[in-house]
């Protein structure tokens, strides 16, 4: 049985687009078990990881086949038994292009297996086209390396609040993931009087798809703020990606929401996921 993606909801590249996603999330996982019905990431590195709307890589992430015409397979009912007997603690499940009723049958089959599921998480689905506005370079911005790693880490603990600021082994590990893949990965940081003030990673699946960018995250150190540099790394980073890619994103805090419009982004649909997660993670 197969049924279609949501083209009425998101435009028919969204599709790619999450394919794709998921490519870059393969990359940077510890283990990646793969089913019929799709992959299972794993980051047992970050085990104690709670903030799915930020990182979703760094636990596992349920997703489903699909082909070039949209086309999705029905995931298998026995999803739960499969991620419980494997171990798997705390996952999203992707809503967002398969049915309601087939997810709603997925999720309570997950509730049945003792896990608590929270239903009918919202992102919105924001895209610009890189030359459609003018975005300029900025001098305080540049290309992370590895050598920046650290700082880095240390920018994103404290602007999501992971660790009390002190930057975690596993954020360092996957940073040095990305940046070790030139080619699918950009990471830019805002230096601020010699500190890592704000910084963005993007993710280009180039080799796949030329016209396609993905804002994996981005952020600013809570010292920093109000000052427009969350503003700044990300239009120096989109100037630079070639004209006529088309960059994406997910956004749920209304004041992200308001600086992606202001640098042009405009929405084009939502997202749709649940969280599920075993009371003893907790």
């Amino acid at each position: 049985m197969v049924h279609h993606a949501r083209s009425s909801i998101l435009p028919k590249w969204y599709a790619e687009a999450k394919f794709l996603q998921s490519e870059s999330m393969r990359m940077v996982a510890d283990t990646t078990d793969n089913f019929i019905f799709g992959r299972i990431f794993r980051t047992p590195t970050n085990r104690e990881h709670r903030d799915a709307n930020h990182l979703r890589m760094s636990f596992c992430h349920l997703e489903f086949p699909w082909d070039c015409n949209g086309v999705l397979a029905d995931p298998p009912c026995d999803i739960a038994r499969i991620a419980k007997d494997i171990g798997v603690e705390r996952c999203t499940v992707d809503c967002t292009l398969i049915d309601g009723g087939v997810a709603d049958s997925v999720l309570s089959g997950f509730e049945k297996k003792g896990f608590l599921c929270e239903r009918g998480l919202e992102d919105l689905v924001m895209c610009l086209e890189t030359g459609a506005v003018s975005l300029a370079e900025s001098l305080r911005v540049r290309r992370a390396t590895e050598k920046d790693i650290a700082e880095v880490a240390l920018c994103n603990t404290r602007s999501f609040g992971y660790a009390d600021g002190v930057s975690p082994a596993w954020l360092v590990e996957k940073l040095l993931r990305q940046l070790r893949q030139p080619d699918s990965f950009r990471a830019y940081a805002l230096h601020v009087q010699e500190q890592v003030a704000a910084f963005v990673v993007i993710y280009t699946p180039w080799e796949k798809s030329r016209d396609l960018a993905f804002i994996q995250v981005m952020g600013t150190d809570p010292g920093f703020r109000r000052q427009g540099l969350a503003y700044e790394v990300m239009a120096h980073a989109v100037a630079l990606l070639p004209k006529g890619v088309r960059v994406y994103l997910e956004a749920v805090d209304p004041a992200a929401i308001a600086l992606y419009e202001k640098l042009g982004f405009a929405v084009v649909g939502k997202a749709l996921s649940a969280e599920c997660w075993l009371p003893s993670s907790l």
